[in-house]
């Protein structure tokens, strides 16, 4: 593979700037193999167009200064560090296109080659187009009117605050050119795909005949299915409405089609089918409001200090140092590697990093000294895991957005169920070890020996990202900063730590603004298709049907709760955790209040759901993640095999969460006096 952002070099201490190649999701990488001249002109744009979340950073620091120290908040920093980061969330989604690092679910995808490849590939480019030219569509209206008076005379639409710039005509205009952008990057994909110069192409010319079948297949039930839709419209009701969009995405994702293209596509054709093209609006406007949310800003800040902090050796510190505290326990590297995880998660919230970077630090080590690979395995992706749990998660930020419930609450109440959860994987390990000494190795003398000034050393090693952990958090929690100010903060603070310990490079921080560009193109992009598709759904009237129909079953709230429950363990099973937060948020959210139950705790146990998500088969992306660097005997099917005992305690802590709600709710409700 030809040397980029994702690929370890002399630069970075121990290789740990592989950690950053795991934020892809079940996507694979091309290279130069089936990049267009316009991928690589992309490609190569995409690192100065990264320095706009350096300005965005820079900005939201200076007005903190401002506000807190001065007494004098700026008018524009706001609106401004919104704008820059809606503009590379733009860019982003054309990045990961053309690197291919769009989310996909590519269990059947990534199992094929040859001409069967070079089929699926010319089918996804194809559907990729007719969404980009659908998204196309929708832009322009909106552009349209942000540009032009309905005389024709040009007037900029501009925010209506009191600085009141013309941002959003520009952010609207900038969509519009990614659409036409994505439209021509699928034209090249296509192209390429004809001519078999894409991932897997060569290794065959012919498409296998059952997987042609398949294939034409899911492209027919795709033509019958939109022929129905296009043929009936708003007449097939809502009953047979939400039938067709469930499996039309069903069906669509085993193409292996990006997810993010997958709901957009899905979302644009049922709004024409539904309202026809005056409806397309909708779509457009749904897209612009979710780029614009100021609490989404949080997501690269917080995605930036994480590349940061693998991409230097802080990380490595803090996990030696946790050796201080388990180095006369009985399977002591395994219980160091899950105290290391907890703290980076408080760091950073990023989960794929955290697990690349702890089998790159933990698993050789276990490995060496004799750990069972099961115990190894498990350890290293459990407690990469906790990110979802452990604040500042981002799958509570994203939540607390849908929801629209206080995040700082959130973070509160998930500090105990996490941390519970990460207590649980270590008595496990300490019984496992205690009770089958083969398992792990004997405490020797040497391991129990530590002198003061190896001890001081590793402490002064890790109060740099201790003390980045404590402000970040202690500035949400003391009322000094917003989530999203207190990631900036974050940033900034792993940022003068690396500097201070000398570790700071151009190459270190060009490359982690390169990473959160991408990281964030993935994440935001399933955002941007999810939520169109729930904003046409909403207004089909799919969320009344499903809460009459979950309301009005006659079912116990207990019961409604497990089905709740079940259906997210189930799409853990296949889809990426935002895809489903985005997808059933607006819609069992309203239920649990209705049902009278409190939304914050419902986001610890939607929280602990995508915790075993994240483990569990087939989809299950830290399995993938450690994959990518553990040794070439481990296969995944022995990873899956590991984490079971590990999936098994995550329900036992997801069953006391469900039942035992004060679990969760009783800091929160001792923080606010209740």
């Amino acid at each position: 593979m030809p040397k980029d952002s994702t690929t370890p070099d002399s630069t970075t201490p121990d290789g740990t700037a592989q950690a950053v190649s795991a934020i892809k999701t079940l996507t694979q990488t091309t290279g130069t193999d089936g990049q267009t001249w316009l991928d690589r002109v992309i490609i190569r744009v995409g690192a100065p167009v990264s320095l706009l979340f350096a300005f965005a950073t820079a900005i939201s620091i200076y007005e903190i200064v401002l506000r807190h120290f001065f007494n004098a908040p700026t008018i524009w920093a706001h609106e401004t560090v919104i704008a820059l980061v809606a503009f590379c969330y733009l860019y982003g989604g054309m990045l990961c296109l053309a690197r291919d690092r769009h989310i996909r679910i590519g269990l059947i995808y990534f199992s094929t080659d040859g001409g069967t490849r070079r089929l699926l590939d010319a089918v996804n480019a194809l559907l990729a187009l007719l969404f980009a030219v659908a998204i196309a569509y929708a832009a322009w209206t909106m552009t349209e009117r942000a540009w032009f008076a309905p005389g024709g005379d040009i007037r900029l639409e501009r925010t209506g605050s009191a600085w009141n710039p013309p941002i959003p005509a520009f952010v609207k205009l900038a969509l519009f050119v990614t659409a036409i952008v994505l439209a021509a990057q699928s034209i090249g994909h296509f192209l390429a795909a004809l001519r078999g110069r894409g991932p897997g192409h060569a290794t065959g010319s012919r498409p296998n005949p059952v997987a042609l079948l398949g294939i034409a297949a899911v492209l027919g039930l795709l033509i019958v299915g939109a022929v129905i839709l296009f043929t009936n419209g708003r007449s097939l009701g809502i009953e047979t409405g939400s039938i067709m969009l469930v499996l039309g995405i069903m069906v669509m994702i085993l193409t292996g089609i990006p997810l993010a293209f997958v709901t957009g596509l899905i979302g644009v054709l049922f709004t024409i089918a539904w309202f026809g093209t005056m409806g397309v609006p909708l779509v457009s406007s749904r897209i612009y409001s979710f780029i614009n949310e100021y609490v989404l800003v949080a997501i690269p800040m917080f995605v930036l200090m994480a590349s940061l902090l693998d991409r230097s050796g802080m990380a490595r510190d803090l996990y030696d140092a946790m050796r201080l505290i388990t180095r006369r326990l009985r399977g002591g590297v395994a219980i160091q590697t899950l105290i290391a995880a907890v703290f980076l998660a408080a760091l950073s919230g990023i989960i794929g990093g955290e697990i690349v970077l702890l089998g790159l630090l933990a698993l050789p080590q276990m490995l060496r000294l004799g750990y069972s690979r099961a115990l190894a395995i498990g350890t290293v992706c459990a407690g990469g895991s906790l990110g979802t749990m452990i604040p500042p998660s981002i799958v509570l930020i994203v939540y607390g957005l849908i929801a629209s419930v206080s995040i700082s609450d959130l973070f509160l109440a998930t500090v105990v169920p996490g941390l519970m959860l990460a207590s649980f994987y270590i008595v496990y390990i300490y019984t496992v070890c205690t009770l089958r000494p083969e398992m792990a190795p004997a405490v020797s003398a040497d391991e129990q020996a530590m002198s003061w000034m190896e001890i001081f050393t590793k402490m002064k090693g890790v109060i740099p990202p201790l003390l980045v952990a404590f402000t970040v958090l202690g500035s949400i929690y003391g009322g000094i900063a917003s989530v999203t100010e207190a990631a900036s903060m974050g940033a900034v603070g792993v940022l003068v730590s690396a500097i201070i310990r000398r570790e700071a490079t151009w190459e270190l921080i060009s490359g982690a603004l390169k990473q959160t560009l991408e990281t964030c193109g993935m994440i935001i992009w399933i955002g941007l298709g999810a939520s169109a598709l729930v904003g046409v759904y909403n207004l089909m009237g799919g969320n009344r049907f499903i809460e009459g129909l979950v309301l009005d079953s006659g079912a116990s709230t207990l019961v409604i709760l497990l089905i709740i429950m079940a259906i997210l363990l189930v799409l853990g099973l296949f889809m990426d955790w935002i895809g489903i937060a985005l997808l059933t948020m607006p819609i069992f959210v309203p239920i649990i209040i209705q049902l009278g139950l409190d939304p914050i705790w419902f986001g610890i146990l939607f929280a602990m759901n995508m915790q075993v998500s994240y483990l569990s088969p087939p989809f299950g992306p830290a399995a993938f993640y450690l994959k990518s660097v553990a040794p070439p005997d481990m296969t995944l099917a022995e990873i899956f095999r590991a984490l079971i005992p590990f999936i098994c305690i995550q329900l036992v802590a997801l069953t006391i969460v469900l039942f035992f709600p004060e679990v969760a709710l009783w800091l929160p409700n001792l923080v606010d006096g209740r």
